[in-house]
């Protein structure tokens, strides 16, 4: 904002218009600069869903500094291609936020009685081996994954709260009815000798491992 003002002054001479398209057309331009300088940054990350994270971030900071300064409302009234700025930074973060998602791709298809991985059962049926490993399968896939990816996503950060939350939220969303979908199917199904070997988590606890992603304090 004190940039933009300053910028204002140096340029009094000028009918209040032509100066706004000016401004407009000038930070447009380092805007594109700076955003071609993170699409390169991005692609330093071998792992995809942080790259996708680091660009959310980027993205999510700019929107958010423009819309708390004049700039964002200068941009709009003086975009000539007729592109709605702050949407296209919403669109932006939506897209990414596809790619981050592939982390827990594949423990909704294990969790899912809609893939191969299919195993209908009654709890008074008596299984075959083959059905017994496959529930098993499905529980060790889903904990070794959790388990991971809080080793890896605590150390990710995510700067702003509120954006910070709504990740959060977004994992919680995919990730807790379907789990607790997974263990009403399976927990009375003698599908092991201790069920509890492989049913580790409560709904509840999924819950908190998932709130304890991005754990950086700031």
């Amino acid at each position: 904002k004190q940039w933009y003002q300053r910028r204002v002054r140096g340029t009094r001479a000028l009918p209040k218009s032509n100066i706004h398209r000016q401004m407009a057309t000038y930070i447009n331009g380092i805007l594109k600069a700076l955003e071609k300088n993170l699409e390169s940054k991005s692609k330093v990350y071998d792992n995809k869903c942080l790259s996708a994270l680091f660009l959310m971030n980027n993205y999510n900071y700019i929107r958010k500094n423009l819309q708390e300064s004049e700039l964002l409302q200068l941009l709009q009234d003086n975009h000539h291609d007729g592109v709605d700025l702050d949407q296209r930074y919403i669109d932006w973060i939506h897209r990414q936020m596809e790619v981050y998602r592939l982390w827990y791709q594949g423990i909704t298809e294990a969790m899912s009685d809609n893939t191969n991985n299919a195993v209908v059962v009654r709890e008074s049926d008596k299984l075959k081996d083959s059905q017994k490993d496959a529930i098993k399968q499905k529980f060790k896939t889903f904990n070794t994954t959790l388990e991971e990816q809080l080793r890896i996503q605590q150390k990710w950060a995510i700067p702003d709260q509120s954006f910070r939350e709504w990740v959060r939220g977004d994992n919680i969303d995919a990730i807790v009815f379907q789990y607790k979908d997974m263990v009403q199917r399976y927990e009375k199904v003698n599908f092991s000798s201790n069920n509890r070997k492989y049913i580790i988590y409560t709904p509840d606890d999924v819950e908190t491992t998932l709130s304890m992603f991005f754990d950086q304090k700031f």
